[in-house]
């Protein structure tokens, strides 16, 4: 807002220079060009700072420390006075952050504790952006969650023509309908999807499964996915990933486990 406000001083500086020099008529080029430059510079400024502090952040959280990386985000907040959107993008970070933590307590059979982490994400993602569809999404993974199926439905009815062109947006969204058992309204969302996706595999792999009355195979949208559901991570992905980050030891090469004793010769 700040960037927004100072252009259109300088333009307005630049429209009284202009008036009084030729005339009321020629300070319209010099003001429009103003406000249009220093717009643009102060926005990429902020731009700037946002995207160092967004690496931080990322850092932190390939680091797996997540609170560094959700106090990282919320120490910018205050640049949302000076550029429009910039506090609800962060917002919408900060809700995924929380999301993915709660879902982490899930996985770990720690119901009680995620509870209100993911209040913490609905607080969050309700004030991302309207067009955002990847928060917006996850604020009705957040509603889906706690059976609130309607309100899931009613923000993704409304993030519609943010996430048109996006797959994973109509998979969640039919996701949800199957879940509740609105098998009809998933068909009539997947096909609204296939308008804009028309030659997309994942989605006519969703269409033919309802189509036939089964239950689709969600997971064959791969990472994407789990974004949104990482406590469907199959264990042996999750012990494949463990190791990789050398939580786990490796099985030794070329030695099969065994699973019976041998018997003596």
């Amino acid at each position: 807002m700040y960037n927004l406000l100072i252009a259109g001083g300088a333009a307005l500086l630049a429209y009284t220079l202009g008036t009084l020099a030729v005339s009321w008529v020629a300070g319209f080029a010099p003001a429009l060009l103003a406000l249009l430059g220093v717009w643009f510079f102060l926005a990429r400024r902020t731009g700037k700072k946002v995207e160092a502090i967004a690496a931080s952040a990322m850092q932190h959280l390939q680091e797996g420390r997540m609170a560094a990386a959700r106090d990282t985000l919320r120490a910018a907040l205050p640049l949302g006075r000076w550029q429009l959107l910039v506090e609800s993008q962060l917002h919408g970070q900060i809700g995924a952050i929380d999301y993915l933590e709660a879902c982490s307590l899930l996985m770990q059979r720690q119901i009680t504790a995620s509870k209100p982490k993911f209040a913490d994400a609905q607080a969050s993602l309700v004030k991302s952006w309207s067009r955002d569809w990847r928060s917006r999404t996850l604020l009705a993974c957040v509603h889906h969650r706690a059976n609130e199926t309607d309100k899931a439905l009613a923000v993704l009815k409304a993030a519609e023509s943010g996430g048109s062109r996006e797959a994973m947006f109509w998979a969640v969204y039919a996701y949800v309908l199957n879940e509740a058992k609105r098998r009809e309204e998933a068909l009539q969302v997947v096909a609204r999807g296939l308008t804009s996706l028309p030659k997309n595999a994942g989605l006519l792999g969703i269409q033919e499964a309802l189509g036939n009355r089964k239950r689709p195979d969600f997971k064959t949208f791969g990472e994407p996915w789990y974004q949104f559901f990482p406590d469907q991570i199959p264990q042996e992905v999750l012990m494949e990933q463990a190791r990789a980050a050398g939580k786990l030891p490796q099985q030794a090469a070329n030695r099969s486990p065994k699973t019976w004793p041998q018997p003596r010769r």
